[in-house]
């Protein structure tokens, strides 16, 4: 018979792998992109930046939302596109980045804009 302290290792967390850290953080980065791009190729900065502004404080019961959805939401999005999005809503870090993301594509995009305005009128 085991006892108490060996079943109880078995219910203690692992430490992460750094190969899966980093492979992680790496998919949160690539849904933040994707994300931002939505946003700024609708023109939607704005409104993005205002509701994700107000809402933090609720971003782990929306990231909670999102899972408890994800079989509806699966037939606009692949589930692991919900599950990475529910992810970045629960980190604060990662809401910090997307707000980031979202600025700096923004102020590109109003950079290029003048250019391709000049253009199309020649």
């Amino acid at each position: 018979m085991e006892s108490l302290s060996s079943l109880w290792s078995q219910f203690r967390p692992r430490p992460e792998r750094a190969e899966e850290v980093a492979a992680e953080e790496e998919r949160k980065r690539a849904v933040i992109e994707k994300l931002a791009r939505a946003i700024v190729s609708r023109r939607l900065e704005a409104p993005a930046t205002l509701f994700l502004e107000l809402n933090r404080p609720l971003g782990f019961i929306y990231s909670q939302a999102a899972f408890f959805a994800q079989p509806f939401l699966s037939f606009f999005l692949s589930p692991a596109d919900v599950q990475a999005a529910a992810e970045v809503l629960d980190d604060p870090k990662a809401m910090d980045s997307l707000l980031d993301t979202i600025g700096a594509m923004s102020e590109d995009s109003r950079r290029r804009a003048p250019a391709q305005r000049g253009r199309r009128r020649e």
